[in-house]
């Protein structure tokens, strides 16, 4: 891990004027170039700026997504900007974390429930991995590599569920990139009742 980049804090601007989020990142590039960047997003929302922030507040709050796998770290200036509060040295983690894979493809079914072969990564590269129900690596992100703007996307769809409103009332479902955002989501955030309740919005 690249301690100096690692532990840093960002305020955000959510989407649709939902207020502003907060985030801390971690770099592994050390050990994996193309996915050493990982982001937690905390479970705080914010209606307005403040003109100076509490670290031990922010991170009093508990996680709501993450970590999540950058494929860039969040500009701190030009479009959609993130802005820099502080950084700790209390990490999170130390280790890259684990993930889920599945052997195939995700599209095959929005509800990814019903895909077989799925597994916690990394595994022993000398066997075979171990294929587990999906229940067993819901709670897992998978390695699919995120910008800053989808991390932003998916903390703005998941307070809109969390408010029980509809995404497709603020987003575009039929987008491809959009839906698939959404189906990440649900499939990792939630339980599966509530994420065959949340693909209605999709399989009509």
């Amino acid at each position: 891990m690249i301690k100096e980049n690692s532990g840093k804090i960002y305020r955000f601007t959510m989407d649709h004027e939902l207020g502003y989020g907060f985030a801390e990142v971690y770099d592994f590039t050390d050990n994996s170039l193309f996915d050493g960047r990982y982001v937690y997003v905390y479970d705080r929302l914010e209606e307005v700026v403040r003109k100076d922030y509490d670290i031990a507040g922010i991170r009093a709050s508990r996680i709501a997504l993450g970590p999540i796998t950058l494929y860039k770290f969040p500009n701190v200036k030009g479009i959609r900007p993130w802005k820099y509060l502080f950084q700790t040295s209390d990490f999170l983690i130390t280790t890259r974390p684990n993930s889920k894979e599945l052997r195939g493809l995700h599209n095959k079914d929005n509800n990814w429930a019903e895909l077989t072969d799925w597994y916690k990564a990394p595994y022993n590269m000398q066997k075979m991995p171990d294929y587990v129900d999906y229940e067993k690596v819901r709670y897992l992100e998978t390695r699919i590599l995120n910008g800053p703007s989808s991390v932003v996307m998916k903390f703005s769809m998941k307070k809109i569920l969390d408010e029980g409103k509809k995404v497709g009332e603020y987003y575009d479902l039929g987008d491809l990139g959009t839906r698939n955002m959404f189906v990440q989501l649900i499939n990792t955030y939630y339980p599966l009742d509530k994420t065959m309740e949340f693909l209605k919005e999709i399989s009509g």
